[in-house]
């Protein structure tokens, strides 16, 4: 067979219909090929791992930070040196699970794909790519090739594991070895086609990407690592049950999957939502009270049931599935009913609120049961929205009595706020924790004015006191010493992009971007001054989900009854010859379709609003030196001052090497620069 170079040399890149299966795998690795082939790109962490894997399979193969996986190692060279944290991985066109590992050795290029697929012996193998059709069954692959870049001829060596693979190869010939390893199963699998195996996972992912809204915009590390979240996502659900991640994270927190189901949601994978939701189910308690879980031995933690009631608010305000709302309306009335009980059982150091309990976010575990300023916020925000399902669905009384007890609900949090002394919300009422619940304000929902000064309070210290003030653009998480928390600041920078500050929250958009790896995994915690994660937690889904829903909401965010479009992105991307595209878009008001294109005279914008529920204000917000060139009628258009910097990923990470005396190139530089469309993988003959 000829090796993957071989063939890539042969094909003309132009002529994409007449591609075959063997050459869209080679398509897909063309992608990754850079003309500096043993540069590194930049990393923030220390640790990185990544992730390869099947869509709901309980099990996925993690790349450890030394690039070891599956107790098997890569070494190349004549003295077979293992591939080092020095090497770097990425992804397969920068968003697909297939990982890709860049070295070189005495004049050989050595290029490392690693990647899951199902057993070539699956009665149905496409089925078996969406779900554990046969039980907990794949295949791993791992593939080296090696290319002389030299004049003369070379000597190569690889190893996989225990495989060892020996070339002498003329200037510019290639040859691989190949690794195959099966899970769940003992047979042979060694005739398997590694050409036709990438090229159905390659498809796979790309038609998990087409049947979602497209959502691109014009810097390829920001839209990859928007795409990347969702694969890892669908890799750390474990037969439809949301998961944070593998290893300790392996679990269920309603708190998490709240935030998932949303991401899944605002690109259409309904029924992986639907899904989802068994689980939740699961964790309702005689009481109605949804648990936050972990599998019970965090509980009790009363978010959950207030993440619970939003999480089934919102997918019911962005799909209109009347008959799935019906049905689970009582899960949610009960749980709402516990809450107005909960309140009244409350004791008599917090009149009107919940009662004392521990806390995980605000680090207030143990014996002391403290009263959770973010519990109230969440069960505020999830009889709020229990009301509204309710008048929805016609239960007008139910509503309004709901209405009732929430405007109670609120008169107790602002005597407790005045009780506290204090300008800003604290993460307890006794003043005590880190801050974390506290910080969910003005988001998802609002359950206070975006101009209340205890928001605003609240926001300025965070950002410039607690702790000192933000590090790297991130927030600190109090719980330990010289920690930020990644996708905590971002409750904050969705707060500030509500109140209407679009260059901070631009700015925690690329510092939330610097801390992901070259695969475009997130973490949660950070030890910055190690640029360490902790434990084993990259890729982290809630961190990587959390960086989508504010690329999505700086794009398109619903408030209410409106539908605010850019509020909150870089000027450059509204640059001539640049593109936004948001198509297929599910919102609470229908899909959206807009592409907002930049062009000598301004920005040119292409809207096809919702139809369902149309909003009753549509909100374009534009850089007053990049005017709309022709008027949307129905558009309120909103211009503001130009930014005073030029936010982008490569902007960050030269801020950040410089300051820390490193020199490593942005992903842009490392990969081939693609437009974002990138190239779709077409069906097998």
């Amino acid at each position: 067979m000829k090796s993957t170079l071989s063939i890539m040399r042969e094909c003309k890149i132009g002529l994409l219909p007449s591609f075959n299966h063997v050459a869209w795998a080679v398509l897909g690795w063309l992608a990754l090929v850079s003309s500096a082939r043993s540069a590194q790109p930049f990393d923030y962490f220390a640790n990185s791992y990544s992730v390869v894997g099947l869509k709901d399979y309980d099990t996925g193969v993690r790349i450890l930070p030394d690039n070891s996986f599956a107790g098997l190692q890569v070494k190349i060279g004549p003295a077979l040196k293992p591939l080092a944290a020095e090497h770097k991985k990425t992804l397969l066109n920068g968003w697909m699970p297939i990982v890709v590992i860049k070295a070189e050795d005495s004049g050989v290029a050595y290029d490392t794909l690693i990647w899951v697929s199902p057993l070539p012996t699956a009665k149905d193998w496409r089925k078996a790519f969406d779900w554990p059709t046969e039980g907990e069954k794949y295949l791993l692959w791992a593939v080296v090739e090696a290319t002389n870049k030299g004049g003369a001829p070379a000597a190569a060596r690889a190893s996989i594991g225990s495989k060892e693979f020996t070339w002498t190869l003329a200037p510019g010939q290639s040859a691989r070895g190949v690794l195959r390893k099966p899970t769940g199963d003992s047979g042979d699998f060694d005739s398997a086609d590694p050409d036709v195996w990438l090229g159905r996972t390659v498809q796979y992912w790309q038609s998990v990407r087409n049947r979602c809204a497209r959502i691109e915009v014009p810097e390829r590390k920001a839209t990859d690592a928007f795409w990347a979240s969702l694969c890892y996502q669908l890799i750390a659900n474990d037969q439809g049950k949301y998961r944070p991640g593998e290893g300790f994270w392996d679990n269920f927190w309603i708190r998490d999957g709240a935030g998932i189901a949303m991401q899944y949601e605002e690109v259409g994978l309904w029924d992986v939502v639907r899904k989802g939701f068994d689980e939740f189910f699961r964790w309702q308690r005689d009481d109605g009270r949804f648990d936050c879980a972990f599998d019970g031995i965090q509980s009790p933690e009363f978010d959950g049931n207030g993440q619970a009631l939003w999480a089934f608010w919102q997918y019911y305000k962005i799909s209109s599935d009347t008959a799935w709302m019906t049905e689970h309306y009582p899960q949610m009335r009960r749980a709402a009913d516990w809450i107005v009980q909960a309140l009244k059982r409350s004791d008599t150091e917090a009149p009107g609120l919940l009662p004392g309990c521990q806390a995980d976010g605000e680090n207030l575990m143990g014996t002391h049961r403290y009263h959770i300023v973010g519990y109230d916020f969440w069960n505020l925000r999830g009889l709020i929205c229990a009301a509204d399902v309710a008048r929805s669905l016609g239960r007008i009384a139910e509503a309004e009595e709901m209405m009732k007890e929430v405007a109670a609900y609120r008169e107790a949090i602002d005597q407790a706020q005045k009780r506290t002394g204090l300008a800003y919300f604290p993460p307890s009422w006794e003043k005590a924790g880190t801050h974390w619940g506290n910080t969910e304000s003005l988001w998802p929902v609002p359950i206070f004015d975006l101009k209340d000064p205890r928001v605003t309070a609240t926001i300025k210290h965070l950002r410039e006191e607690f702790g000192g003030g933000f590090i790297e653009g991130t927030m600190q998480w109090g719980g330990k010493r010289d920690i930020i928390h990644s996708y905590l600041g971002s409750f904050t920078t969705l707060c500030t992009m509500r109140q209407g500050d679009h260059e901070q929250t631009v700015e925690d958009f690329y510092w939330y971007l610097l801390h992901s790896t070259p695969a475009n995994a997130f973490a949660e915690v950070i030890s910055f001054k190690e640029r360490r994660a902790n434990s084993d937690t990259i890729p982290h889904t809630w961190g990587g989900c959390n960086y989508a829903l504010e690329l999505r909401h700086m794009l398109a965010d619903e408030r209410g009854d409106e539908l605010h479009l850019l509020s909150a992105v870089p000027d450059w991307w509204l640059e001539d010859g640049r593109e936004i595209r948001v198509e297929r878009a599910p919102t609470h008001f229908g899909e959206l379709f807009f592409i907002a294109r930049g062009t000598p005279a301004g920005v040119e914008v292409q809207l096809i609003k919702p139809l369902r529920t149309p909003p009753k204000r549509i909100v374009l917000y534009l850089p007053k030196s990049r005017p709309l060139t022709k008027r949307i009628g129905g558009v309120d258009v909103v211009t503001r001052e130009p930014q005073k910097t030029r936010w982008s990923f490569a902007h960050v990470v030269a801020l950040y090497t410089k300051s820390n005396d490193l020199n490593q190139p942005v992903y842009e530089q490392f990969l081939r620069n693609e437009p974002a469309t990138r190239l779709e993988a077409k069906a097998e003959p």
